[in-house]
């Protein structure tokens, strides 16, 4: 999932994910918060992570009987589950690229972000609330930081083996003493 998200967030700036330009401005965020690396103050960088939704309402099961067409047969289950996209923005346009993310990941069409998604089964939430702009102390100075959450809902689908027949008797056996 998390390669869907990042190639998202290069369409946001227009970058090919394979590009150099791209992996220095967005990165995954680091897991432990005391060792991660800090870039200069005045570098833009994105870090983002995916992380279960726990305050989202589960929607119920799908269920999707077995297609007579489809040569399998085989019962399936979808369901919806959250996920919460964090997205932080340091450096001198932290607010503008929080912007930019918050606009340009709902653009649907060939290229764009949301197709990208959509491809994956990933759909973001519409109206993600606005980024909030902080400033963090780093010694005797500031840093720009801007936070944007954006709810995500991912579809899942979970096949069921295919319902067995009953099973025929044995053929039965006599057996002359």
């Amino acid at each position: 999932m998390n390669e869907n998200i990042y190639a998202a967030l290069c369409a946001c700036f227009g970058l090919s994910p394979m590009s150099e330009d791209a992996s220095i401005l967005i990165r995954e965020a680091w897991q432990d918060p005391e060792n991660n690396p800090r870039p200069p103050r005045d570098a833009d960088v994105i870090y983002y992570s995916v992380l279960p939704d726990p305050a989202a309402r589960e929607d119920p099961p799908a269920y999707v009987g077995e297609n007579p067409a489809a040569a399998s047969h085989v019962p399936a289950v979808s369901r919806f589950t959250a996920w919460s996209l964090q997205v932080v923005c340091y450096g001198p346009q932290a607010l503008e690229n929080a912007k930019r993310i918050r606009s340009l990941l709902f653009l649907d069409g060939a290229g764009y972000p949301r197709a990208t998604l959509r491809k994956a089964g990933i759909r973001p939430v519409p109206d993600p609330p606005a980024p909030v702009l902080l400033h963090e102390p780093e010694g005797s100075l500031w840093r720009r930081r801007a936070d944007l959450t954006v709810s995500l809902r991912m579809v899942e689908k979970e096949t069921h083996p295919a319902r067995r027949g009953a099973v025929a008797l044995p053929p039965a056996v006599v057996i002359h003493h």
